[in-house]
Order: structure tokens, then sequence, then C-alpha cells
């Protein structure tokens, strides 16, 4: 239903991050601390009665109570007490999306009702499994004043039916997942959809395809599962300080999923003011349980005049939308109920805006979230990558200046790591750039012209490389994994051999490099290449945007 209109002339003020139009008139009114509902029975015509008030109470403070505390981490709790019965002379029907099937049974309640609740929840007597709801008038802010809080004065209602909150057939099990939904309503959440998804049996845009929202699809469980970040935040249960807003540059994220340590919500502003997208973490624990999947989803938020909804004739042309009119989207956005293209697995990445977001890693209650600018750094061709901050990071500290002079503004990332790129890196890594001496001719396949020939010798002078055979260095060669643990340990270890115990199964207790690997692994340097088993592929290939990582991480571990 369209929000009432408030009285307050920013929209963006009451929110400290200004992502929330009309945050205290709109959103947060009855979000926080105890809400108290009046439950009510409704009897219609041609439908026996099954319910009785008392009993509907029992199974919302059971399941429904339990489910917003969590999902609000505590901050809010619905609190539901018998209203009564009423009885309907009108028959049910089923119209257009948003008709109200039981219109008579609101009127009759509103007029029963003693008041000195925040809503009425009523259950029409019928079996089937459908809803509505209104979060009724908006409170404005001070100085304003107006309008009340208290049911009936306020009209706030959700209305159910009994198959919601009792075992009907053909249903197995109540739908609380319908109540909840209502009751998201009742808080001015909106519906979160692609737009791309049609009804079969009437052509329009359907707005219940995201499975991952109970406030959209999800339908597919009997219990409510959760709701995206915005809604959460929107509704005061995310504390600003557990929400990052990145605006450029390459970073990493903590994203924590309800109830863990950590953010609660990520924001990418877009150049259009009102438009974001929100990243947050979604875990199959506790009411996700039946999530469809977990990861880190996206959303993009709409609240744009014009743009994201239908204003109203009555308000400002200034106004966004607001309430239940914000437009939230899944990014990227497909057809289909069932889609779960917008939530992110470990290694997963999508172009978002200007930027590109990669989940990195993940522990029991968190993922790890980079995000890096599409068109900025010190190269072109590592963009959005994983390595890109430690490629930056050895741009940064002179060990690396490009691979296509004399432009040098690529990194070249996909390509193997030369013995002789690996010299200049480590090279300049220790600082001793500036001790390379004279050429004295120490390889026969390094000749003194060559752009390496210093760096090359000056590595043997440091006791780093003896060559892989007399007087032969192979520059061109490509450095294993083997290999680059050598130079490495050699020239940032701790110069003593440790004691291998065979960390991982692909290493033999015999191999020429096996303490160097088991060094660099204790050093956390290098976490293999596989986990189950835990395995290092001492014969694979080292790429140079690998090499960058392994150079970054080395150097912050000395």
């Amino acid at each position: 239903m369209v929000p009432a209109s408030p009285a307050a002339a920013a929209p963006f003020d009451a929110d400290p991050l200004g992502l929330v139009p009309f945050a205290d008139t709109a959103m947060r009114v009855y979000s926080t601390g105890t809400d108290t509902w009046e439950v009510w029975v409704c009897g219609v015509p041609g439908h026996p009665s099954t319910l009785n008030a008392a009993s509907v109470v029992a199974g919302l403070n059971a399941e429904i109570t339990p489910y917003f505390q969590w999902l609000s981490e505590g901050r809010y709790t619905p609190t539901f007490v018998i209203g009564g019965a009423v009885t309907s002379n009108q028959e049910i029907s089923f119209g257009a999306p948003e008709t109200p099937f039981a219109p008579d049974c609101q009127a009759r309640v509103r007029n029963a009702s003693e008041g000195g609740a925040n809503g009425a929840m009523i259950v029409v007597d019928a079996p089937f499994d459908s809803g509505y709801a209104s979060a009724g008038g908006v409170c404005p802010e001070p100085p304003f004043s107006g309008c009340t809080t208290q049911y009936p004065g306020n009209f706030r209602e959700a209305v159910v039916a009994a198959a919601t909150v009792s075992t009907v057939s053909p249903f197995a099990a109540p739908q609380w997942i319908t109540v909840a939904h209502e009751l998201g309503h009742t808080l001015n959440m909106p519906h979160s959809y692609s737009g791309l998804t049609t009804d079969p049996n009437t052509g329009a845009i359907s707005r219940y395809d995201n499975p991952m929202d109970v406030m959209s699809g999800g339908f597919h469980v009997d219990s409510p599962i959760g709701t995206h970040a915005y809604n959460r935040y929107a509704a005061g249960w995310i504390d600003p300080a557990r929400v990052a807003i990145h605006e450029s540059g390459v970073a990493d994220y903590q994203l924590a999923s309800i109830g863990a340590t950590g953010l609660g919500m990520v924001v990418i502003p877009t150049d259009d003011v009102g438009r974001f997208f929100v990243l947050d973490a979604r875990r199959r624990i506790s009411h996700d349980t039946n999530l469809p999947t977990s990861g880190v989803e996206i959303h993009e938020i709409d609240t744009r005049r014009n743009v994201a909804c239908t204003i109203p004739s009555e308000w400002p042309t200034s106004w966004p939308c607001f309430a239940t009119l914000v437009r939230i989207k899944q990014h990227p956005a497909q057809s289909g109920n069932s889609s779960t293209a917008h939530v992110l697995g470990i290694d997963d990445a999508r172009i978002v805006g200007s930027h590109t977001v990669t989940v990195t890693a993940a522990t029991t209650g968190t993922f790890t979230v980079r995000i890096s600018g599409l068109d900025r750094g010190r190269f072109i061709d590592d963009d959005g990558l994983e390595a890109e901050p430690d490629i930056e990071t050895i741009a940064a500290l002179g060990i690396t200046v490009g691979c296509n002079p004399p432009a040098n503004d690529r990194f070249c990332p996909d390509r193997g790591v030369s013995r002789a790129e690996m010299a200049a890196f480590i090279v300049r890594a220790l600082d001793e750039e500036a001790n390379i001496g004279p050429y004295q001719g120490l390889f026969s396949d390094v000749g003194e012209d060559a752009w390496y020939a210093g760096y090359v010798e000056r590595l043997a002078e440091l006791g780093i490389t003896s060559g892989t055979g007399p007087e032969v260095f192979a520059p061109d060669r490509i450095v294993s994994r083997a290999e680059m643990a050598a130079f490495l340990i050699r020239g940032f270890g701790s110069g003593e051999e440790i004691t291998a115990v065979g960390v991982f199964t692909d290493v033999s207790a015999t191999a020429w490099y096996i303490h160097e690997v088991e060094e660099l692994y204790g050093m956390g340097v290098t976490k293999g290449c596989s986990a189950e088993p835990l395995r290092y592929c001492p014969d694979s290939q080292v790429t140079r945007a690998q090499m960058a990582s392994f150079l970054a991480r080395i150097l912050s571990s000395a």
C-alpha cells in the first residue's frame, strides 16, 4: 500500500548515513522495542470456524516473536495479545493484486477494538494462506504532531488467512512465512524483486522472485527466512557504525551474517543521488537454515523519484521514494523465482557500478569481500583482480615498474614470472638495487646488454641463486612454485633450516625444496593450492599476479 505523507521537509536528515528517506517518520516508528499486536479472529460466510484468538496468540508468540528478535538482533519484539473475535457478513473475494480479500473484517475489528495496542493482526478464518498489510499513518518528526501510534487510530493492520497460523489442508504446516512477510510491511519494508519475472496468470511483473528475502519470494519453505541488510538498517537493527561506505580505492571488508560480529552492510554509492548498492552476508543458520544458498548478496536500492516508483500526486516533487515504495532489486537481476545470481560464494566476483566485488574468504560467521575500482590504480590491466592491492603495493615500493616499456601502464598479471623477472623483483624488494656492481659475466646465458644482467649477478652475490647448472641461469624459464619458495626463503627467511613435518600431501619428504616450502607456509605467505587435501602444487608455474601477492605477504611478515 502507498505510505501516508510524512510532514518533514528534509527527506534524509533523520538517517545519519543519508540512505533511508524519512527514517524517523516512516521506517523506525514501530521497529524498535516492544510492538504490541491485538489478535482478532474474523469468521466469514461459507467457512466453518476453526480458530480461536487464544490459540492463535500462543502460536504467534512462539513462532513470530523469536523470529523477529533474531532478525533484529534483539532490537525488536512483537508481542501478541488477545483482541477477540468478530464475524463478517461479506463473502471472501480474491481480486486483482493488492486488493483486500476481507475488507469487512477490518472495519469490524476497528469498531470492536478498545485500543491501546500498536496494531491489529486479523486472522480470517478461512483455509487460505494469503495476506496483506498496511503500516498505517506515518507519524511526523518533532516539532510536528498530529497522528497516533495506537490502534485503531493509526489504521495499522496485518490481515492473514487461517493457513498462515494453523495447519490447514493442503498445507502440512502453518505458513508462518506469510505472517512474517506481512508484519514486515507494517514496518514499511518493501518487496525486493528483479522486475524481469511475470505472473503466468496475469502477465504482470511479479514482486515475489527473490528467494533470499522474506519480503519477496522465499515461499518455498514454511518457516520465515531473513531479509537483506537494507531493510534491517532502515528498521534501526543495524547500527550506522556497522555500515561501511566504499567510496574509492581497494579495500577488504568483513561482512557478518545475522548474529555474528562484524559489518552488517557495505554500501557502494553511484553517481545518482539516492541510488546505491548494498552488500550483506547470509549464512544457513538459525531462521536462515532453509536459504537456497549462502554467501554475499548484492541488492540495488533506488529511491529516485519517478524512476524507482510512481509518486503520488500530492507529494512534493522533490521527495524521493520511501517506505514500501523504495525500489529494491537483486544485482544482477535475473528472471525466475529461484535465481540466486545475486549471491556470491568464495572466489566469485561481480561488477557493481564502477567497482568489482570479490568474495575472497569465509569463516563460520563472516565473508571477506574485496572491493576494487575498475578505472583507477597504477596499471590498467589489474583492475578488479583479487591481487590488485598486492600489485599496487609492490608498485608503490618500486619492486615492479610494469611489463610494457616505455609506457609501463600494464602489469601483465596472467603472464608467468621468468627467472630474470624474479631476480629483479627480489633485488628490488631487498633494497639492493643500489648495490649492483659492474658486469662480471657470471653466467654464460646472461649477456652484458641484458636488462636483467645486474639483477641476476647481484642475486648470485647475495647467495640466493647459483643458477640452474654450471654458469647457466636460464633467465627466460618460468619460475615454478618450488623455485619461488627457494628464492623467497633464501632472500627473506630465517636463515635456519626448519624441521619438515610433511605439511603438504604433494611435497615429498625427500624433495629438495621441502624446507623452503614449509617455512613459507609457516610464515603465512602461502596456503597451498588446495585445502582438501592440503596441496602445494610445486611444479605449477607462478604468474606475475601470484608473485605480487607472495612478495607483499613476505614483506609484511618480515
